[in-house]
């Protein structure tokens, strides 16, 4: 008998493994799809169809979309648990893994881009599946949430990261992974480094010179049309923005394919006939939550310019007017997880409008380089990760009891402003 211990390798050939790795491939491609056209556009036919499957091979497989969708998620949930767990398991401070965390998942999507690593959905339609499943994947990402506090509450105890509080920190970090595939493209994958060492940049030192004192601040009111009850044109346009609000909030909660132009009508206590009259369909009222979210933005990036200060100071206020009014009576705007399920035109027509905004940020940022209150980075890349803490700014509701509060917004932007890193 052979002594000599035998490696263990996984055979190509083995039936289970050839099954596990094909169904990887289905998962990769329906997340690309999912994340692109959103689930409402993509059919099992069209992904099989990019895959040149037939129907019949995919349903061996998956035997709905809804199934798949929450295979989807499973698998994303999967993959963000192991990368916090690897880079909690790695020896360093708090701050040392966190940095881990999110270079791991800069590189990996970089690869993924390149065609060297899977794609992985983002969750951006959980509450649009069956309960068990919404279930399931809440208490995924619940522990994927629950391990990145802890080590951002490590790094509080170790004195590397600043003492805040651990869940809006966390929340601040993920809202940089979740929005990565929304702006990092092929072009970025190509020079990934230089990139990815920007973003850290920013998470680990903020964009400020010097440490910034966030002061009090008064936030403005969107509402400036006079109420007047014999007035239709006044009337008209105050029914039209209580539906993009109240369709604002049942997007962001149940998403497009969960929401009911019934259950909207009925909660403004209007007929169907009434609430048609000023909104075609389901789609017509996204775009139009699209469009006020859009006109609110620009409204408020153009206050803070007003406000007059530096750079630093503007951004500041920028970004606190825009969390603000999500928690306000004008709010909420809508999010834009819910863009794929408009149709391309509409959907280019947003992110058009959404890039003219965006440059309003960037040229507050720039003003900061002029006036030395910004320091020195790559001001487009600053945007992307502004954008996408914004985005994420809500799911504070879910994480933190006092997401109401005002002064809350002063902690959730410290990280970006002045960084995670304690000073």
């Amino acid at each position: 008998m052979n002594s000599m211990n035998r490696p263990i390798v996984a055979s190509p050939f083995a039936k289970g493994r050839q099954h596990q790795l094909k169904f990887q491939s289905i998962l990769s491609e329906a997340a690309q799809l999912f994340n692109w056209q959103g689930s409402r556009a993509t059919t099992l036919a069209d992904i099989a169809g990019s895959m040149k499957l037939t129907k019949t091979c995919l349903y061996y497989y998956v035997k709905t979309k809804e199934e798949l969708i929450y295979q989807c998620y499973v698998a994303s949930c999967a993959m963000w648990l192991e990368r916090a767990q690897s880079s909690a398991q790695i020896e360093g401070t708090g701050l040392d893994k966190i940095v881990a965390m999110v270079r791991g998942h800069f590189y990996h999507y970089a690869d993924t881009l390149n065609g060297k690593g899977q794609h992985f959905a983002m969750l951006t339609e959980v509450s649009s599946l069956e309960q068990p499943h919404i279930d399931d994947i809440t208490a995924r990402w619940a522990e994927v949430f629950g391990l990145c506090r802890s080590m951002v509450a490590q790094g509080i105890k170790d004195r590397s990261i600043a003492t805040l509080d651990a869940a809006v920190v966390t929340l601040a970090i993920f809202s940089i992974l979740q929005w990565l595939p929304v702006w990092f493209n092929r072009k970025h994958a190509a020079n990934a480094d230089q990139v990815i060492e920007t973003v850290l940049d920013i998470l680990v030192n903020g964009l400020a010179v010097q440490r910034h004192p966030f002061a009090a601040i008064e936030f403005p009111s969107l509402q400036e049309l006079p109420i007047d009850s014999f007035d239709r044109d006044v009337q008209n346009r105050l029914k039209r923005e209580a539906f993009c609000r109240v369709g604002s909030i049942y997007f962001n909660q149940k998403g497009y394919k969960g929401t009911s132009l019934d259950e909207i009508a009925s909660s403004l206590d209007v007929t169907k006939g009434a609430f048609y009259y000023h909104i075609k369909d389901k789609e017509e009222l996204l775009y139009q939550c699209f469009k006020r979210t859009l006109d609110v933005e620009k409204l408020l990036l153009n206050k803070a310019g007003e406000a007059g200060g530096t750079g630093i100071n503007k951004v500041e206020l920028a970004l606190r007017y825009l969390f603000n009014v999500q928690f306000s009576a004008d709010g909420p705007l809508i999010r834009y997880r819910s863009l794929p399920s408009l149709d391309e035109g509409l959907r280019k027509s947003v992110l058009k409008a959404n890039t003219d905004n965006s440059a309003q940020l960037g040229a507050y940022i720039r003003q900061g380089f002029a006036d030395n209150t910004v320091r020195r980075i790559d001001a487009d890349i600053a945007q992307y990760v502004l954008s996408g803490a914004v985005e994420a700014s809500p799911d504070l509701i879910d994480w933190v009891e006092n997401s109401h509060e005002v002064e809350l917004s002063a902690v959730y932007f410290h990280l970006f402003i002045n960084g995670l890193k304690a000073k």
